[in-house]
């Protein structure tokens, strides 16, 4: 599912899609450097966020 980030225009993930989304994530904390590790963190604790309230998506800004 990252791989579906547009960086130019906008990409919306629903809650049905964090299940695919969050496994994926957490595999590439595996390997990672340090700086790449922190960041798949930052990024594990949105979905997070998402999932604490009603009718939510997480959307990635392109440009």
């Amino acid at each position: 599912m990252p791989g579906y980030v547009d960086p130019f225009a906008d990409t919306v993930f629903n809650r049905s899609q964090f299940r695919v989304l969050i496994p994926e994530l957490r595999s590439l904390d595996g390997g990672s450097a340090a700086e790449e590790a922190e960041a798949v963190h930052e990024l594990l604790a949105l979905p997070a966020q998402v999932e604490r309230k009603t009718h939510r998506c997480l959307v990635f800004n392109g440009d």
